[in-house]
Parts: structure tokens; C-alpha cells; sequence
């Protein structure tokens, strides 16, 4: 999706007051376009990014030796508390690619599913830089729990990528911050996956 205006839709504007601009568990609606007129591409683009990065609130386990039994999807299925309004987004987008109803995705599929729920901000490169960070194997059928957990996890990562250095933390970021502060500190004697700590770090 470019910075044009060109090619908004009245039916873009409207997922956009649906799901993105709606309330996300806590998160309050800053935005509403009433109008096609009203709409502005960067805004979108900003507010959008800002709501990826709510989309779940990650946790640390009490005993962090249980990370050394865990692989960095199963981390993030477990320890991730996804808002309730981006995981029926991820249904409606996995229902959506999952015509067959085998109840799993193909890797083009989980592609293709998250380039939507990304709603046109990234592309292959990106996507692939998520892969490598979780481990994804090349033949790894993805049901819809791994699914909700590679989006949240993007969609965090694509926040990260996006928003400029020094942004203000989110809600959710904030509650984080006690789970997550002295991360290196936590990590001692635990023998984890570089894959794991990766991700840990990305957080």
C-alpha cells in the first residue's frame, strides 16, 4: 500500500472503523472516518501501527527454566494474551484462506494471511524476517491457535519496525515492562534457543 490516496475504498474506510479503529481491549478509539473525504492514507497508516501493537501482551513464565522446553512459536501461543478483537480479525482471515476447511494454513497461505491482516503495510522481506525469528520450518502446517500467534507476534514486530525510536510505550507495552525489565538478568543459567532469545529481545 503506497502514501496515495488513490485506490481508498468506501469499503476500506469501513474495516478500518470496524476493526482497527474499534476498541481493543482497553484501547480507546482515537480516530473516525464518517467520510471517504475524511480519510488520509498516512494517518491510517500511523493509527493502524499503533493498534498492531496492542494486539497482545506477552508474559514470562515464573519458573524461566520452562523456556528451555519451549520453542519460539510455542512460546509465543502460551505467554501471549491476544485482545480479543484482533483474534476475531485472524479468524475471519484464516476462515477465509482455509477453503477446504482442513482447519490448517500452507505456508503461501499464512503468507497471504498476514499480508492481509497487515492490510498492504508489508511485504515478502518483512514476512520472511518474521519466519527466520520464529523458526518456521518450510513444510509446518499453521491451525489457527499458531496462526493467532505468528499475526500478534508480526504485527508487533511491524510496530516496532515502524514506529520512530523513542515513541511512547503503549498500555499494554507498559504492563510488560515489569515482566520484561532486567531480561538479560532473568535469562542467567536458563539455556535457551537463540531462536527464543531472539524473539524474547524483539518484545
Amino acid at each position: 500500500m503506497t502514501g496515495e490516496d488513490e485506490g481508498v475504498t468506501t469499503a476500506m474506510v469501513d474495516l478500518y472503523d470496524m476493526i482497527v479503529n474499534d476498541h481493543c481491549d482497553g484501547y480507546e478509539p482515537r480516530l473516525h472516518f464518517s467520510k471517504i473525504e475524511d480519510f488520509n492514507m498516512a494517518t491510517w497508516v500511523q493509527s493502524r501501527i499503533l493498534v498492531s501493537a496492542q494486539s497482545a501482551r506477552y508474559e514470562l513464565p515464573m519458573d524461566m527454566h520452562v523456556l528451555t522446553k519451549l520453542s519460539p512459536l510455542e512460546y509465543l501461543t502460551e505467554y501471549a494474551v491476544i485482545c480479543k478483537r484482533r483474534q476475531a480479525l485472524y479468524k475471519l482471515v484464516f476462515s477465509r484462506l482455509d477453503r477446504e476447511r482442513k482447519n490448517f494454513l500452507n505456508k503461501n497461505q499464512l503468507i497471504t494471511g498476514l499480508k492481509e491482516v497487515h492490510m498492504g503495510a508489508t511485504g515478502d522481506n518483512e514476512i520472511n524476517t518474521i519466519f527466520k525469528l520464529v523458526n518456521l520450518d518450510e513444510g509446518f502446517k499453521i491451525d489457527f491457535k499458531f496462526f493467532c500467534s505468528i499475526a500478534a507476534f508480526s504485527e508487533r514486530i511491524l510496530a516496532r519496525w515502524l514506529i520512530l525510536p523513542g515513541g511512547g510505550m503503549t498500555e499494554k507495552e507498559t504492563i510488560e515492562k515489569a515482566d520484561f525489565t532486567n531480561l538479560s538478568w532473568k535469562l542467567e543459567g536458563v539455556s535457551i534457543t537463540k531462536h527464543l532469545e531472539k524473539i524474547l529481545y524483539a518484545l
